[in-house]
């Protein structure tokens, strides 16, 4: 499942202009590439944002149009849901807050294995705006139900696309959500 896949099954092609939050990807360009006026991509692996760097000056997307940023994790959520997580001495869990409770976005993309995806839903709701669509990308199909009863609390409208073995669930971020959140 892809960012471009998740980007259509939320009808993201036929969208005004919107600001796009796209987290633990290496295509975040792809945000610009749908119209947005500013995406802001987020990972706790360098070379992701590396390869979303290069990507984009590949693309002839300018630093102004994408804001990329490389966070530490105390877990490593990189890495496959049954490989057991590893703790880093010094890295902070919630380090992401910098990025996203600074602003709220008309669209935000997760695209990140399971549990990271479970783990982070308070933080990728709250990145938000009331209303927002939210799509959920890079979940295996038998995990798309445990991930359905995570994010029906936050959001209305739920969608589940299909793609091969994967599932992409989108859907609008609830408005009276911001008082259940912290």
């Amino acid at each position: 499942m892809s960012i471009s896949h998740a980007a259509d099954s939320i009808g993201l092609k036929e969208r005004p202009r919107y600001e796009v939050k796209i987290i633990e990807e290496d295509d975040w360009m792809k945000g610009a590439q749908f119209g947005a006026a500013f995406a802001v991509g987020v990972d706790i692996d360098s070379q992701a944002i590396a390869s979303a760097s290069k990507n984009a000056t590949l693309n002839n997307i300018r630093p102004d149009k994408l804001q990329l940023h490389l966070i530490a994790s105390q877990t490593s959520s990189s890495c496959r849901d049954d490989w057991p997580s590893r703790v880093v001495e010094g890295e902070n869990a919630f380090e992401i807050d910098k990025v996203t409770h600074k602003d709220k976005y008309d669209v935000v993309i997760a695209n990140i294995f399971l549990n990271p995806m479970l783990n982070l839903a308070d933080q990728i709701i709250f990145s938000a705006k009331p209303g927002a669509i939210i799509g959920l990308s890079g979940i295996l199909s038998e995990q798309g139900p445990k991930l359905l009863q995570k994010y029906s609390l936050f959001l209305e409208g739920i969608e589940v696309s299909k793609m091969d073995d994967w599932v992409c669930v989108s859907g609008r971020k609830r408005k009276n959500i911001e008082l259940m959140i912290y």
